[in-house]
């Protein structure tokens, strides 16, 4: 800075004895930059190493030890506070990570995953990936979400927590494609599978109070860490058709016309009212099974839907 300040000096008497108009305009503003800084890191380097900051800082003689002992007392504190405040912050961001996606608000009903726009850039698995021989003998294989219950699902009015109470049943609503064909022409009342339905077209016929056995498997359509115990995995489930999953709002997951495929390539999906602990978008097997007759008698009772 002094240096630099004295090259500068020579500058300007140069400046001023030869001196030129636009020259001394030059050297005022110049100056003004210089000085000013100068001057006020001069008066900083005086008040560091002014007795009273000295001793604010190192302590008399008596108290210099206990001062510097307290300061790395203090430095080490500080330092275990910052480890632990990243290590929440990682143990966060893992726990963020591992928390079914199912139940986020992006996959609700109406939210945002439903539509096809949302896995426009977003990496998924191929069906291809998908090994059939693990299907444990089952003939259809479906994608599932969640929606929460209801107290009047489009098969017949019916509350789908009390029809599946007490029972190893859960409740889904099927996609469109599973139960197009309407008694009131179209879209959604008391929908019943197709004539088109069925291995031709590798659209199950799975219309209201239809019922099926089923099994998750360890595979989602898209890339995300898995969590859980795995013993979702490991058990066969049963469920019943209580209510629909219309194309319209769920145009990645549920297709409209028996044959199509939704945005993860399956022609059938499941839309879980409330499903098993530890459930995820994962594939389903599942084959059509007659109902129980408890889950018939349900059915006659509670729904609203005539053949």
């Amino acid at each position: 800075g002094l240096s630099q300040f004295g090259s500068s000096i020579g500058w300007a008497r140069r400046v001023v004895f030869g001196a030129k108009p636009e020259h001394s305009a030059k050297f005022i503003k110049m100056m003004a930059a210089l000085l000013v800084p100068t001057l006020v890191g001069m008066l900083a380097v005086l008040a560091s190493v002014s007795p009273i900051h000295v001793q604010a800082r190192l302590g008399d003689s008596a108290n210099s030890s206990a001062a510097v002992e307290a300061n790395a007392a203090a430095s080490a504190a500080a330092a275990t506070v910052e480890t632990e405040s990243l290590g929440k912050a990682i143990a966060a961001k893992d726990s963020e990570m591992a928390n079914p996606a199912s139940y986020s608000k992006a996959f609700a009903r109406g939210g945002a995953a439903r539509g096809l726009e949302y896995w426009a850039n977003t990496s998924l698995v191929s069906d291809a990936t998908v090994d059939y021989s693990a299907m444990h003998g089952h003939e259809y294989l479906a994608t599932t979400t969640r929606y929460g219950d209801t107290c009047c699902a489009s098969c017949g009015s019916v509350d789908t927590a009390a029809l599946v109470a007490g029972t190893s049943y859960f409740a889904v609503a099927s996609a469109q494609a599973m139960q197009n064909l309407f008694a009131q022409g179209s879209c959604c009342w008391c929908g019943s599978a197709g004539a088109s339905c069925g291995h031709g077209s590798g659209t199950a016929p799975m219309g209201c109070s239809a019922c099926a056995k089923g099994r998750f498997l360890r595979k989602r359509p898209y890339d995300a860490p898995m969590w859980g115990s795995g013993q979702i995995f490991e058990q066969e489930i049963d469920i019943v058709v209580a209510d629909i999953c219309p194309y319209v709002g769920n145009e990645a997951w549920c297709p409209r016309q028996e044959g199509t495929t939704n945005r993860f390539g399956l022609k059938n999906h499941f839309d879980f009212a409330s499903p098993p602990p530890e459930f995820d978008n994962y594939y389903l097997a599942f084959t059509p099974a007659p109902c129980s007759a408890e889950m018939q008698q349900r059915l006659a009772q509670m729904s609203q839907c005539r053949s």
